[in-house]
């Protein structure tokens, strides 16, 4: 059984996820509250039994639907030895959960794997290569 729940910028659990996101991908962006006056939800992990085994983090963009600064899911990293756990799905349902609660009318993802994102209903709007954006179904 996992855990989900929302963290804030202090948690010791986001140093060990930030080293995670370094170790996968090359450009993180740095973990912050507001971007451009707009707040940036908190956070979410996964832990199970205490132990920290993956996380969720947002930033804001344009969208390109509206043109306007949006949510977007920056990163979503699961320890490998616990994928194929649905624990991303567990996250992704948590992070539009959330976004809806603070008012934000879109959640978007420009993510390699579209299929994880689609099994929840998410819309592919946009194809760039080997990335798509993607549009969660849930946020009005």
């Amino acid at each position: 059984m996992f855990l989900i729940q929302e963290v804030e910028s202090d948690s010791q659990h986001l140093v060990t996820l930030y080293q995670w996101f370094e170790s996968e991908w090359d450009d993180v962006e740095p973990l912050t509250s507001t971007k451009d006056g707009k707040v940036i939800p908190s956070p979410i992990i996964a832990l199970k039994d205490g132990e920290l085994v993956g996380g969720l983090v947002f930033t804001r963009f344009l969208s390109p639907m509206t043109n306007e600064q949006a949510v977007w899911i920056n990163a979503v990293f699961i320890k490998p030895e616990n994928r194929k756990q649905g624990i991303s799905s567990q996250l992704i349902n948590r992070a539009e959960k959330l976004v809806e609660s603070i008012g934000e009318s879109e959640l978007l993802v420009f993510a390699q794997i579209p299929e994880l994102y689609s099994k929840l209903t998410w819309q592919v709007i946009e194809t760039h290569d080997d990335h798509f954006v993607l549009k969660s179904a849930l946020v009005k």
